[in-house]
């Protein structure tokens, strides 16, 4: 190998060898230190009022709970989680660099007279004291990744990433409360909706239960009411229309969908129509105006009473019930919670296989609708269910209250069943009620006994 070659990488290898130990004793200044345009909290801004040149321009004040509104002559809300996203890039405001510590001809960073872009006015207490700030944003900078700004009374240039600039480019409709109706989640009582000559109304029974109250006292599926619910608390306007728009164009005399809502405050309506463009508008009993809504709320309303019906029979969750008693024909069990066992005190109080009653739990839990065949009490003798074949109770525990269910028998093609009390007719699942069957034969089955010990001879 050539001497010289050798001697080269030795030498290169050796330096490489004394930068990395240089770099790991002295290693470059952690670039963490932003320097600051406007250096403010989110709790110390009191007003902020943008403008832009083309734009309208918008004022937003700090108002009694830490609510934000609009400046006269503006009498619509603010939306709070709309004017705290305007506020990060505010509470702090961070300059991306410093181009130049003093400068004195602001023309050629558009920053000069009229010429800006963008303008954003602060009012804030800070510490007690009241101070303003007004931050101007001008020209992209030759990259195109950046903008200038400066801060009136600063001497220096500064640059922000377009992404703050952006952020301060709103309309008034883009920081304005846009929920239609005013209400008090916690508090609903009552919601009636009315699609054409179809009005289902829905109580509330409990922090979290909902009861059909019309066409017919009926079990309520509470998920998929408080999904409907949900849509109506949560619906937003899309957009406003113009001041003057003539009600009548969007048909609010033949409404497609029209929603009370009854909370501690009173009643709220909302009324939805279908434009002439197929896009569909709203009314608010809590807000002036014609809005176009998403065509989602309507379809999140306008279904049949059965699809808010509950399907399921029994009621009780996955917490294991305090006892259980079933009957099919002349087999009758009665279970018991004992500790942390299942007893069968219809059967002298034997110890029964935990897994096989939790199978019979979960098939009672499973027991579901297939079809609602009728609301008229007086024709559940017409389908079988006076004298039922199949009976379950379930006591709850912790005085949860007493379920019950008859059931005809799964001997032939369709089987039927029924909430004692309740004028409810259901066709079930067949297949449910022969696992049920199933299960409760396994059950009464007394325990095997050993086979006797084979006895060695002598």
């Amino acid at each position: 190998m050539n001497p010289m070659r050798l001697l080269i990488a030795v030498g290169v290898l050796a330096g490489l060898a004394g930068l990395v130990y240089w770099s790991e004793e002295n290693p470059p200044a952690a670039d963490d230190e932003k320097t600051p345009i406007v250096e403010l909290k989110a709790d110390d801004v009191q007003a902020v009022t943008v403008e832009r040149p083309g734009h309208d321009t918008i004022a937003v004040e700090r108002g009694e709970g830490d609510k934000w509104t609009f400046a006269p002559p503006l009498t619509i809300p603010a939306d709070n989680s709309a004017v705290g996203l305007l506020l990060n890039n505010l509470t702090p405001m961070n300059a991306d660099r410093v181009v130049e510590e003093e400068v004195t001809d602001w023309r050629a960073y558009g920053l000069e007279g009229e010429a800006w872009a963008l303008r954003v006015d602060v009012k804030a207490k800070k510490d007690e004291v009241e101070k303003s700030y007004r931050v101007m944003f001008g020209n992209d900078t030759p990259t195109g990744a950046g903008v200038y700004v400066r801060l009136d009374g600063d001497p220096r240039l500064f640059t922000v990433f377009n992404h703050v600039k952006s952020s301060f480019e709103k309309e008034v409709f883009d920081l304005r409360d846009k929920k239609l109706l005013k209400l008090d989640p916690n508090k609903l009582s009552r919601v009636t909706v009315n699609v054409g000559s179809r009005s289902i109304e829905f109580g509330k029974s409990g922090a979290d239960d909902w009861q059909i109250l019309k066409p017919a006292p009926l079990r309520a599926d509470n998920f998929a009411v408080g999904d409907a619910v949900r849509s109506v608390q949560n619906a937003e306007m899309v957009s406003a229309l113009g001041e003057g728009e003539p009600a009548g164009k969007y048909s609010f005399e033949r409404p497609a969908v029209t929603v009370e809502v009854v909370d501690e405050a009173g009643a709220h309506t909302l009324t939805i129509a279908k434009g002439p463009d197929e896009k569909h508008y709203a009314k608010s009993s809590d807000i002036e105006g014609v809005y176009e809504v998403s065509s989602t709320l309507p379809e999140a309303l306008d279904k049949p009473v059965e699809d808010f019906r509950n399907k399921k029979l029994f009621d009780f969750g996955f917490v294991d019930p305090a006892s259980v008693q079933v009957r099919d024909g002349e087999t009758r069990l009665t279970i018991e919670k004992r500790d942390d066992k299942w007893v069968l005190t219809s059967g002298s109080d034997r110890e029964l296989d935990s897994e096989k009653v939790q199978t019979l739990l979960d098939d009672l839990r499973g027991l579901s609708v297939k079809t609602f065949i009728s609301d008229n009490e007086a024709d559940q003798a017409r389908y079988g269910l006076g004298t039922p074949v199949i009976e379950a109770e379930v006591v709850q525990a912790n005085g949860g209250g007493t379920e019950k269910v008859t059931i005809t028998t799964p001997e032939v093609e369709r089987v039927y069943g029924a909430i004692p009390g309740q004028p409810s007719t259901y066709e079930l699942e067949k297949s449910d009620v022969e696992g049920l069957r199933n299960n409760i034969s396994d059950l009464a089955k007394p325990p095997e006994k050993p086979a006797d010990s084979a006895v060695e001879g002598s």
